[in-house]
C-alpha cells in the first residue's frame, strides 16, 4: 500500500500548490499552509477504507483463507506461519521489497526516514536532505517542498530519474528547482554527522566536497528485495539473494518446481501493476500449467510528480542503439488548449515510430494526468499501425488531443537513422 499513502499527501500537497496559484485562476487565497495533523489523517482515513475493502473482498471469498503472520519456508512444500504448519504443492511467492540504504559511513548511527517512515512523521520537519533522485525522491521532494519543507536532493547519477527520456528527466528537474527544491546531480555521499540543529550529510559534489545541513534525511536510494533470509528460501531449495532477487524462469517457476515468485521480489521492475501482471501468470501457472511466460517489455512505467511522468516503449536513443530508423514528434502541454483551460500546461508529449512500419516504439508523457493519458499509447503498440488511431475522433478539448498532435507530428518528421556501432571508428 505504499502506492495509496503518497499519491493522498501529493493530492494534498496539490491542492495547497493550487491555492497559492490563486491569483492566476481569478480568487484569493491567504495564509495557505499545510496542516501536517489533518493531512496525515486524511492520508490514514483513505488507506483505511482500500485495505478494509480489500481485506472484506478477500475474507468472504469462500475459496481464500486469509492467515496473517510471517511465513517462513520449512521446505519446498511446508511453511510456517507462527506455530502452524501448511502443507501445499504449490507456493507464490510475493514478500516485496524494502528500502535500499547505501552504506554511507554515520548514516545508521544517526538515523534516517524512508518511503514508510516519513508517512509517520509527527511533525513536518524544517527541512530535508533526499539521498536519491529516482522516483521516490522526486515525488517526495515536491510533495514536502509544497508543504513549505526546505529540500536538497543528492543524485549519485548525472540526472534525476535516470529511467526516463532524457528530455523529461531535464524538464521535471527544472520544474522542481523552479518550485524550490534544490537538486544536486553526480553527488555521492561520503559522511553524515549529527548537529545540534539537526544533521549534516557531507557529498562529493562534481568532484569538490559539499556539506548539507538540515532537520532530517530521507533515504530514497531505491529498493531491495525483502529479508530472503527470513522467509528462509534455502530450505525450499529456492535460488536468489537480497541484491537481484529470486531467479525464476520465463514461466515464473523457481528453481524448486513447487515455487513460482512474483512482483518485486524479482527484482526487475517495482510496480504494483508488475506484482498484479506477474501475479496472474503465476497462478495460471500454478493451477492449470498453462506455461505462460512474461515479458516486461510492455510493461509500462510513470513517476507521480506534478506534472506526471508516463512512459512505456522506447526511447528515442534506445531505438537507435537498436538499429531502428525512427521519427519522433513532441507536443507542447501548451499547445492543448484544455491543458490552457486548466491552467496546466507544463510538460510535452513524445512519441517514437519506427520510419519503416509506422508502428509505435514508444511514448513518453510530462503531463497533468499523464499517466492516465498512457494506456492510448498501450494501445497502439498492441494494434500496430498509427494511422488507426489518427483516425479516432478525440473529444474537445481534452489532454488526449495532445496524444494525437504528436503523432501527427511524428509522422512528418525527418527520418533520424539508426546510431552507429559502438566500435565504429571515424575515417581520417
Amino acid at each position: 500500500m505504499g502506492c495509496i499513502p503518497t499519491k493522498t499527501l501529493a493530492g494534498s500537497a496539490r491542492a495547497i500548490y493550487i491555492a497559492t496559484r490563486g491569483g492566476e485562476f481569478g480568487f484569493r487565497a491567504s495564509q495557505v499552509e499545510a496542516d501536517w495533523a489533518r493531512v496525515r489523517a486524511r492520508k490514514d482515513q483513505v488507506v483505511r477504507g482500500i485495505v478494509a475493502g480489500l481485506t472484506e473482498r478477500l475474507e468472504r471469498n469462500p475459496r481464500i483463507t486469509l492467515i496473517r503472520g510471517w511465513a517462513q519456508f520449512l521446505d519446498a512444500r511446508r511453511l510456517a506461519v507462527g506455530d502452524r504448519v501448511i502443507r501445499t504443492d504449490k507456493v507464490i511467492l510475493a514478500s516485496g521489497v524494502v528500502p535500499r540504504v547505501p552504506d554511507v559511513p554515520g548514516l545508521r548511527e544517526v538515523g534516517y526516514l524512508t518511503n514508510e517512515t516519513i508517512l509517520e512523521l509527527e511533525a513536518l520537519p524544517q527541512s530535508l536532505v533526499v539521498i536519491g533522485g529516482g522516483p521516490e525522491g522526486m515525488e517526495f521532494g515536491q510533495i514536502f517542498r509544497r508543504f513549505g519543507v526546505r529540500v536538497t536532493v543528492l543524485q549519485r547519477r548525472d540526472r534525476i530519474l535516470p529511467r526516463e527520456d532524457p528530455d523529461i528527466s531535464r524538464e521535471v528537474a527544472r520544474l522542481l528547482e523552479e518550485e524550490g527544491v534544490e537538486i544536486h546531480t553526480n553527488a555521492v555521499p561520503t559522511r553524515v554527522r549529527r548537529t545540534p540543529s539537526g544533521v549534516s550529510v557531507a557529498a562529493r559534489v562534481e568532484g569538490r566536497e559539499q556539506v548539507f545541513e538540515a532537520s532530517r534525511i530521507l533515504v530514497a536510494a531505491g529498493r531491495a528485495p525483502h529479508d530472503l533470509a527470513g522467509v528462509r528460501l534455502d530450505a525450499a531449495g529456492v535460488e536468489g539473494d537480497p541484491e537481484h532477487g529470486v531467479r525464476v524462469d520465463a514461466t515464473l517457476r523457481t528453481s524448486a518446481p513447487t515455487v513460482w515468485a512474483i512482483g518485486d521480489v524479482l527484482g526487475r521492475l517495482q510496480h504494483q501493476h508488475f506484482s498484479v501482471y506477474t501475479g496472474r501468470l503465476a497462478a495460471r501457472n500454478a493451477v492449470s500449467g498453462a506455461g505462460l511466460t512474461y515479458d516486461t517489455a510492455g510493461i509500462p512505467g510513470a513517476v507521480f510528480t506534478d506534472p506526471e511522468c508516463a512512459r512505456i516503449g522506447l526511447a528515442v536513443e534506445e531505438a537507435m542503439r537498436r538499429g531502428r530508423r525512427v521519427k519522433v514528434g513532441q507536443q507542447p502541454v501548451a499547445a492543448i488548449s484544455r491543458a490552457q483551460a486548466m491552467g496546466e500546461t507544463r510538460g510535452f508529449i513524445k512519441v517514437v515510430l519506427d520510419a519503416d512500419t509506422d508502428r509505435l516504439l514508444g511514448m513518453h508523457i510530462l503531463a497533468p494526468m499523464g499517466a492516465d493519458l498512457l494506456p492510448q499509447g498501450m494501445l497502439m503498440m498492441r494494434m500496430g499501425a498509427v494511422a488507426t488511431l489518427q483516425d479516432v475522433v478525440y473529444i474537445h478539448p481534452t489532454l488526449s488531443e495532445g496524444l494525437k498532435a504528436a503523432l501527427a507530428r511524428a509522422e512528418a518528421a525527418a527520418v533520424v537513422p539508426p546510431a552507429p556501432p559502438a566500435d565504429a571508428r571515424v575515417s581520417p
